[in-house]
């Protein structure tokens, strides 16, 4: 049963400007909450703050008391600090945050948990699980989410960008405003061999892909959300087309296919300075020099620590379970490799989601080696550097550095796929029906 328009609008009001409190209008909708709702920080000017600013509103909302979700720690992760999908707390709280949302019984009640969790978790924990929910959520899956651009625009435009926006928008009358183009070689130049194809690198729409596909097939949460048909080789299958065209762009520009990310101790030739900055975190992201190499992590106030020598051993459980046709689950049983699932089998392992059969013995492979290449300015923590633009899943495709990674899980499927057998004359047949007139 889907909601009513005016909920589904109701709860598209909640994307607007997600760093300011619910006392504000949002979208054009100005809500009033319970006074339980706010947050100690507005407790006493809320109604002042809705008054001077309710005149930009076009409708009032009025959310409905419902029971307080217990928020636990889900409140760990601070509302002034940057989310990744690749830090394992991160993950496992934003599945408690889904599975709130998705329990809400009727989308009334899911804007009122919403409204409530809206001025207290970090902004971009909440939009992450709220859309996620959204899209799961059989009353709301017909509902249009508004792109990151709209939401968090910082992940995507030199900060710049933003210093001219305000001038226009406050100095500036309407009708005398100019269009702010934002220069093609902001990050490097051409004398970079990798920038020739930065164009592509950091485009907005293959961007908006790689987080919208974190979205609809979430790592973690309640089988609702991850437990989905080939979810683990629509990961291969995914990213391996994206690599594809990526390498044809490459092509295009006189550059070789991209390298195997497969010597990590070897130093990491390609450079990579993103220009961005987190609003959220006030914080910019990190650039990366060249000649770097991987180092063990520790990274306390966010619970990592993982060695190279933990990545290369989950590497070599991977090859050895291709190589012998078999994975061993966590049960300790031995479970075929076969050419229906198999591929599905380790697609799941390698992403390691919640659909992994073995988490603790065939690790994080894919997940800690964007954390490891997203600290490598800082493994230790010593300067308290947040991580770097491919330790975000919205920003992660802008570094050179992502596709000889991916390239390198990429190889792990193709070993696999070179040990199936050839299709039967039997097989190809009742796919595909040959005869002289289909060449004609």
């Amino acid at each position: 049963m889907s909601a009513d328009r005016s909920d589904l609008n109701n709860l598209v009001a909640l994307f607007d400007r997600p760093l300011e409190p619910m006392v504000r209008v949002k979208g054009d909708k100005s809500f009033k909450l319970p006074a339980e709702y706010v947050t100690e920080r507005y407790k006493n000017n809320a109604i002042e703050i809705s008054n001077r600013f309710g005149e930009e509103a076009s409708e009032n909302v009025t959310v409905e008391k419902v029971p307080i979700p217990d928020l636990g720690d889900i409140l760990t992760l601070g509302r002034k600090e940057n989310f990744s999908l690749f830090i394992p707390k991160h993950r496992e709280i934003s599945a408690k945050l889904i599975n709130i949302f998705l329990n809400a019984s009727d989308s009334k009640v899911l804007l009122s948990i919403a409204t409530y969790v809206h001025d207290r978790v970090n902004p971009y924990l909440f939009i992450y699980s709220f859309s996620v929910a959204l899209i799961h959520r059989p009353d709301t899956k017909s509902l249009k989410i508004p792109n990151q651009i709209q939401t968090f625009p910082d992940k995507y435009f030199d900060s710049k960008v933003f210093t001219k926006a305000r001038e226009e928008l406050k100095v500036v009358p309407p009708g005398l405003r100019r269009p702010i183009e934002i220069p093609r070689d902001y990050t490097a130049t051409d004398l970079e061999e990798e920038h020739r194809i930065a164009y592509w690198r950091e485009d907005l729409g293959i961007n908006l892909h790689h987080w919208h596909w974190h979205l609809v097939y979430p790592t973690d949460g309640p089988e609702a959300v991850t437990k989905k048909d080939r979810r683990g080789e629509l990961f291969f299958y995914s990213h391996q087309q994206i690599i594809a065209r990526y390498n044809f762009e490459r092509f295009c520009n006189s550059l070789k296919r991209v390298d195997r990310l497969l010597d990590w101790q070897a130093p990491i030739k390609e450079a990579y300075f993103p220009k961005l900055d987190s609003l959220v975190a006030s914080r910019a992201y990190p650039g990366r020099v060249k000649d770097m190499v991987l180092q063990d992590l520790n990274i306390p106030n966010q619970a990592i620590k993982v060695d190279v020598d933990d990545m290369l051993r989950w590497r070599d459980r991977i090859y050895g379970a291709i190589a012998e046709g078999a994975i061993t689950t966590a049960d300790g049983k031995r479970m075929t490799l076969d050419d229906v699932t198999g591929i599905d089998i380790i697609g799941n392992i390698l992403e390691s989601s919640a659909l992994s059969l073995n988490r603790p013995f065939y690790g994080n492979l894919h997940g800690f080696g964007h954390l490891m290449l997203s600290y490598i300015h800082d493994p230790k923590s010593h300067h308290l550097e947040p991580f770097g633009v491919i330790g975000d899943f919205t920003t992660a495709m802008r570094d050179p550095i992502f596709y000889r990674w991916h390239a390198f899980v990429d190889d792990i499927f193709q070993q696999f796929k070179g040990t199936l057998p050839r299709y039967t004359a039997e097989q190809v047949s009742s796919i595909f029906q040959i005869t002289p007139n289909n060449f004609s």
